[in-house]
């Protein structure tokens, strides 16, 4: 341990330094590691993503190497083998580093590769989230929401459990990473967040009946001969019973594989359905 600048140092013969506070203890100590980690990946030639700053890319000779950090955990992809082996043996000589092999459980994200390709799910997820809920052993819906629903903010609406019913959602918000299919219901009933009621609980077990029925659903990424850029959108009008705003929702592909997918309620009211889907 080194003494910080302006301490006495005439320590006699024997004498130690007694630490009061661990590193996980202080405040600023996870922006101090992330800040020599950042150095670190600067200096071996990686740059920092600008939209996410856990992300470090280094191209090399047509090639790219991909290395993204959520606290001390590390995921690194890419299609240069040398490279990733070359990080891997610098960054082990600055940190204290163990090789867990090929990636097949990150944050509660499973993946599984096969000849097809890569397969992303969280039915471990899901089926611990059944469980705490008690409905393991619930009977299956075949959709996530029903068809015009008339959720919304009413004067006479009976309160629910709110703490209960942000966790549920919050949960559920987490899980929409792999299951595009649950992304609107999923942006409908976290629009009650401070104010829900039963009705609104009840539309987030529906949720949970329609996951039972489908646990290990996810999105698998394969190599094909497809080499163009897909975009679908479209777009309710006034669906939002309180509101009168609509929902707009998107989703793309990158050569056929699914990469980005939103449902997302409009800033305006629209006019017509036509300048809503516009």
């Amino acid at each position: 341990m080194e003494l910080p600048p302006g301490v006495n140092s005439n320590l006699s013969k024997g004498e130690v330094c007694r630490l009061k506070k661990s590193l996980y203890g202080l405040k600023q100590s996870p922006r101090a590691w992330f800040g020599r980690f950042s150095a670190t990946m600067k200096e071996f030639g990686y740059k920092q993503s600008n939209s996410d700053h856990t992300l470090f890319i280094k191209h090399n000779e047509g090639r790219v190497t991909a290395l993204i950090v959520y606290v001390d955990d590390m995921v690194m992809t890419g299609d240069d083998p040398r490279e990733m082996k070359a990080l891997q043996i610098y960054l082990a000589t600055k940190f204290e580093m163990k090789d867990l092999g090929h990636l097949k459980y990150f944050l509660g994200i499973e993946v599984a590769r096969s000849r097809q390709g890569i397969s992303l799910s969280q039915q471990k997820y899901v089926i611990d989230l059944l469980t705490e809920t008690g409905m393991l052993s619930c009977k299956p819906v075949e959709t996530p929401m029903e068809m015009n629903h008339k959720l919304g903010i009413f004067p006479d609406q009976d309160p629910t459990d709110k703490d209960r019913y942000q966790r549920l959602v919050g949960r559920l918000i987490y899980l929409s990473h792999t299951r595009l299919d649950i992304a609107y219901a999923v942006s409908v009933v976290s629009q009650f967040m401070h104010t829900p009621s039963k009705e609104h609980m009840e539309a987030v077990y529906r949720i949970l009946r329609y996951l039972k029925s489908s646990p290990g659903k996810g999105l698998l990424f394969t190599k094909n001969s497809i080499s163009n850029i897909e975009g679908y959108t479209d777009s309710d009008w006034a669906g939002d019973q309180t509101t009168r705003k609509s929902t707009s929702g998107y989703f793309t592909f990158v050569e056929g594989n699914l990469v980005t997918w939103k449902s997302k309620k409009q800033k305006v009211v629209a006019r017509s359905s036509a300048e809503a889907e516009f």
